[in-house]
């Protein structure tokens, strides 16, 4: 085949490459939302414990009860447990392995300590507007940071997925759903004017706007 016939090939070839691309990104986009959407019993107790850990993280009382269908979300169905279940998978280990529970007892209150310490900064950038609480779980830019502020976001960020992986493994459930119990968890705590996110069912997006309860 002659060098003149093989161009228009190879461009098509790439552009249909490219097309490939572009939707696989935008099937990487929506995931988190299908994740989200997965509404569990467990959230419930999620939620519960996301509370306690909020007050002592702000130092403060809640302002107001957020529910998922405050956000545009189903409502959380009541936890249950079958007969002969093990409410906390940690409490089957053996003996030995109950260090491993103190262990990660003691880095959740660690975690919390170090978000507690913290939050008079994160709080101020939220009034702020420079960044916003994200249904994810983690603080999102909203303005241009600059490089300490960056720093604390990204350091607040990776305190939040360490505790979230905790959560988790204690309670038997997705990561996903302990920082959606956790944003919902601060959303009674963030002020007027602070940017949050909920899910607009009529675009099956998440939208970013400004409490206003």
């Amino acid at each position: 085949m002659k060098r003149s016939h093989l161009v228009p090939i190879l461009a098509l070839s790439a552009a249909t490459a490219l097309a490939g691309c572009v939707q696989t990104k935008s099937e990487v986009d929506v995931k988190p939302v299908d994740i989200n959407l997965n509404i569990t019993g467990r959230l419930e107790v999620v939620i519960t414990d996301a509370r306690h850990a909020e007050e002592e993280i702000t130092g403060s009382k809640p302002k107001r009860t957020v529910t998922p269908e405050d956000i545009g979300l189903p409502a959380a169905p009541a936890a249950s447990s079958k007969a002969g279940e093990i409410a906390d998978p940690l409490a089957s280990l053996e003996a030995g392995a109950g260090r491993f529970v103190l262990v990660a007892g003691d880095s959740q209150a660690q975690l919390i300590q170090q978000m507690a310490a913290r939050h008079p900064q994160i709080q101020a950038m939220l009034d702020s507007q420079t960044v916003g609480e994200s249904h994810t779980g983690f603080l999102v830019a909203r303005a241009a940071l600059s490089p300490s502020q960056q720093s604390l976001v990204d350091a607040e960020n990776s305190d939040r997925t360490q505790l979230y992986q905790l959560e988790a493994a204690k309670k038997g459930t997705s990561v996903d759903q302990v920082a959606l119990g956790y944003y919902l968890a601060r959303l009674e705590h963030v002020n007027k004017g602070n940017w949050v996110d909920r899910f607009n069912k009529s675009t099956g997006s998440w939208e970013w706007f400004q409490w206003n309860r």
